[in-house]
């Protein structure tokens, strides 16, 4: 297995568990009385993080298929993820709520390094 597909792997992992956290917060509040569009647009973090996580998910398993493109969504992906913890910090929200965003991105982004730097087989 190439460096690439481990890096892909890796992605697919992270985005995975993360769109999993993600869609099992809006099941609680959706079950605890709220609507679908209250639990993902109020506030918006939501529907950014899974939307978010989606791509880096699509992203790690394309880059695992070997697909070119596969990259570029993730790159999409953490971008958004990044934006999503940088608003986080930027709209004065408790560090404890944005902590894991930024820590997350930063692994995100060592991981996308790692595909920029490895050579394409």
């Amino acid at each position: 297995m190439s460096i690439r597909r481990v890096i892909g792997l890796a992605l697919a992992l992270v985005g995975g568990w993360l769109f999993w956290g993600g869609a099992a917060t809006v099941n609680i509040l959706v079950n605890r009385g709220s609507s679908l569009s209250d639990a993902l647009m109020q506030p918006p973090t939501s529907l950014v993080r899974l939307v978010a996580t989606g791509l880096v998910l699509l992203g790690g398993l394309a880059i695992m298929a070997g697909k070119g493109s596969g990259r570029w969504i993730a790159l999409a992906g953490i971008l958004l993820f990044t934006l999503l913890a940088g608003l986080m910090v930027a709209s004065g929200a408790d560090p404890i709520l944005w902590t894991d965003e930024a820590v997350i991105s930063g692994v995100l982004w060592v991981l996308f390094v790692g595909l920029v730097v490895t050579k394409r087989s």
